[in-house]
C-alpha cells in the first residue's frame, strides 16, 4: 500500500518568472480538472476485498496554485483519496498556497476537512524582489496570509523563500529572514534562485536583460542562511529545509529523500513504485502523466488513463539517486542500505573517498559508523561531492 500521495494542481493566475512547473492560467477548466482527477484516483485505487485500504501517511497538494481550488473541489478530491487509500487524523495533508489567493472562510473549511499544513509561497518580503520574481502578491499580503491561516486553526505553517537574486547581500538576506521569523512559522524552505530553461528569467538572461548572481556569492548566502537559523535553534535537516523542531519536518518530502514509493495524480504528476517481478525480485518503476491538461481531461472523461510515460530504474540509476538524495539530508547515507545496493561493495568502492572528505571536515561518520553525513562545509560543495561519488558508480 502506497503511503504517500501527491496531487498536482496545474493552475496559476499568472506564471512567475522563475517557475518551470507545469501550469495553465485558464481557470475555467478547474471544474473539469477536478472531475478528471477524481476519476484518475478511482482508476488507480488499490482497494479490493483481498487488499483493503490502509491509511495514507501524507497528502501533498502542489502546483501550480492549489489554493485556487474552492472547498467543494478540495472536499471532492479528499473524499476520493479517502475512499481509495484511506485518510486519518494523523495523515499530514499539505496545501501549497499563494498569499494572494487565500480566503478566510475557505481556510476554515480546509481545516475542518483535514488540511493541517500550509506551505505559503512567500518567496520574498521585499517589494523589489517580488516584482523581479513576477509574484502577484505584496509583502503585506504575505503577512496577512500567515495571520489568516493561523486564525483558521492551522498552526503548521511553512514559508518558501528564494534568495540569491542579483545585488542581494548577506545583510539584506538576514533582514528578510528576521521578517520571516517574526511571523513564527513552523518550517522554512529556503531555495537558491536557479535559471530554468523555458522560464521568463532564463529568456531575459539570454537577451542580456538579467544577470544572475555569481555562484561563489550564492554559496556565501547559503552559509549565511544556515548559520543564522542554526544559531536561533532551527533544525537544518535538508539542504534547503529548516524546522523549528524535528517533529515539524515535512513528512512528505522526507518520503522522497528516503526513496519511498509515492503516487502522483494530475497532469505532469510523477509516481514511484516498487513491485515484485515474476521471479520474486523487486522492480523499481517511475512513471509520469503527460503535461497536457486538455488531454488529461479528455482521456478521463472517457474512463481511460491519461497519457503517461514510464521507465524501469536500472541498478546504476538507483545507486546514483541514493547518493544524490542522501547527501542532501542531515541523515546522510545509510551504510547498510549502501552495502545492499552495491552487493556488499559500498565500503570497498567509497571508503577512501569518504575518509578523505572526513579528513577535510566536509563530512563525518555517525551512529557508530553506520551513517555518512555531510557537514555544512560539505553542503556548500554538494554538487562537486555528488559528482565525485557518481564518477565511481
Amino acid at each position: 500500500m502506497c503511503k504517500h500521495l501527491y496531487i498536482h494542481v496545474p493552475f496559476c493566475i499568472k506564471k512567475c518568472r522563475y517557475c518551470d512547473f507545469y501550469s495553465k492560467t485558464n481557470l475555467s477548466l478547474i471544474s473539469d480538472y477536478v472531475t478528471a482527477l477524481v476519476q484518475e484516483i478511482r482508476l488507480r485505487s488499490p482497494s479490493t476485498v483481498l487488499q483493503p485500504k490502509g491509511n495514507a501517511a501524507t497528502v501533498y497538494f502542489g502546483g501550480g496554485t492549489p489554493s485556487l481550488l474552492g472547498p467543494q473541489h478540495l472536499e471532492a478530491i479528499l473524499r476520493a483519496l479517502d475512499n481509495a487509500f484511506g485518510l486519518c487524523r494523523q495523515t499530514e495533508i499539505t496545501l501549497e498556497a499563494n498569499p494572494g489567493t487565500l480566503d478566510e472562510i475557505h481556510l476554515k473549511s480546509f481545516q475542518s476537512m483535514g488540511i493541517n499544513r500550509v506551505s505559503l509561497g512567500v518567496q520574498s518580503l521585499d517589494p523589489v524582489q517580488l516584482a523581479l520574481l513576477g509574484r502577484i502578491h505584496s509583502a503585506d499580503d504575505a503577512v496577512h496570509a500567515v495571520e489568516k491561516v493561523r486564525a483558521a486553526g492551522i498552526e503548521n505553517i511553512s514559508l518558501d523563500l528564494i534568495y540569491g537574486l542579483p545585488g542581494q547581500t548577506g545583510e539584506h538576506l538576514i533582514r528578510e529572514l528576521d521578517a520571516a521569523l517574526d511571523l513564527s512559522p513552523a518550517h522554512l524552505s529556503c531555495y537558491m534562485l536557479t535559471l530554468e530553461p523555458g522560464t521568463a528569467l532564463h529568456a531575459m538572461h539570454e537577451r542580456g536583460q538579467f544577470l544572475p548572481m555569481a555562484q561563489s556569492d550564492q554559496v556565501d548566502l547559503f552559509y549565511a542562511v544556515a548559520t543564522y537559523l542554526k544559531a536561533r535553534g532551527w533544525d537544518h535537516y535538508e539542504v534547503s529545509s529548516f524546522a523549528t523542531h524535528t517533529a515539524l519536518r515535512s513528512l512528505h518530502n522526507r518520503a522522497y529523500w528516503q526513496m519511498l514509493p509515492y503516487h502522483g495524480f494530475g497532469p505532469a504528476a510523477h509516481s514511484y513504485a516498487v513491485k515484485g517481478d515474476t521471479d520474486g525480485s523487486a522492480v523499481y518503476k517511475r512513471f509520469w502523466n503527460a503535461p497536457d491538461l486538455n488531454g488529461y481531461i479528455r482521456a478521463l472523461k472517457k474512463g481511460e488513463f491519461p497519457a503517461f510515460d514510464s521507465e524501469i530504474l536500472t541498478l546504476e540509476q538507483r545507486q546514483i539517486e541514493f547518493v544524490m538524495v542522501g547527501l542532501r539530508t542531515s541523515m546522510g547515507l545509510d551504510i547498510r542500505t549502501g552495502q545492499s545496493l552495491w552487493q556488499n561493495r559500498f565500503l570497498t568502492v567509497f571508503q577512501r573517498l569518504m575518509d578523505n572528505l572526513e579528513d577535510k571536515g566536509l563530512a563525518r561518520f555517525q551512529d557508530a559508523g553506520q551513517r555518512f553525513v555531510l557537514t555544512l562545509d560539505g553542503w556548500m560543495r554538494l554538487d562537486s561531492i555528488v559528482t565525485s561519488f557518481v564518477e565511481k558508480i
